[in-house]
């Protein structure tokens, strides 16, 4: 076998896991939808061992569960896991942005608006929601990379399996990608101005905006995609 051949054998197996990651997370694979090794075998053209690892690899990231003499599938959504999820990221972000106001500087500023300018930028394209939710992600990492907390933003990352689908079903359901924009634009103006005590308010209300703009449909249109908890 060539050095070619088996780096290319031993790659596919992980490129299989991030696409599938991928899908799950944009939900491109719905909540509750089934998965089996079959299915990873033919669409990502490897054998039944290798499937059988990505699968379990999922299932360890908590993106696919196994019900036994059943089936695999795609775990659904935990709007309990999701709320205790934004507690605690509001709690981290609140602390981790005001150490960053309390060293604001032009070049920090710089960023900040860069970042708004870019998001102004992308709502005036055709852009996927997938585009949106990356500069997104780039917005709220600017004040961790700035107080040299970037590991603590790189495990919310890995934490948030349910959260993740969840802000993509408020952008793939809603699309209200202005109102979020706008939240964005509301912070900026609080950290420019040093506003402490806008910073709690703006926060809560930022990050439990998703569940304001999904409201109902979270328990109607969207029902099966959450657990009966």
């Amino acid at each position: 076998m060539s050095i070619y051949k088996s780096y290319e054998t031993a790659t596919k197996p992980e490129e299989a896991y991030r696409r599938v990651s991928k899908d799950i997370l944009n939900l491109t694979m719905k909540p509750g939808q089934v998965i089996t090794e079959q299915d990873i075998c033919e669409k990502y053209n490897i054998s039944r061992t290798p499937s059988r690892d990505v699968l379990q690899r999922l299932k360890n990231d908590g993106l696919v569960i196994s019900i036994p003499y059943k089936a695999n599938y795609v775990t659904l959504l935990s709007m309990d896991t999701i709320k205790q999820f934004i507690y605690m990221r509001k709690v981290l972000e609140i602390s981790v942005i005001t150490d960053f106001i309390k060293h604001i500087d032009a070049e920090k500023i710089y960023k900040l608006e860069s970042s708004l300018q870019k998001q102004a930028s992308l709502l005036e394209t055709d852009f996927t929601a997938e585009d949106f939710y990356k500069l997104d992600g780039e917005f709220h990492a600017i004040w961790f990379n700035a107080t040299n907390k970037i590991k603590i933003w790189e495990q919310i990352q890995k934490l948030q399996v349910h959260y993740t689908r969840f802000r993509m079903l408020d952008i793939v359901a809603i699309k209200n990608f202005k109102s979020i924009y706008d939240d964005h634009c509301s912070i900026v103006e609080i950290i420019k101005n040093s506003d402490y005590e806008q910073i709690e308010k703006a926060f809560t209300s930022h990050l439990n905006s998703g569940l304001s703009r999904l409201g109902d449909k979270v328990y109607t249109d969207y029902a099966d995609y959450f657990d009966n908890e």
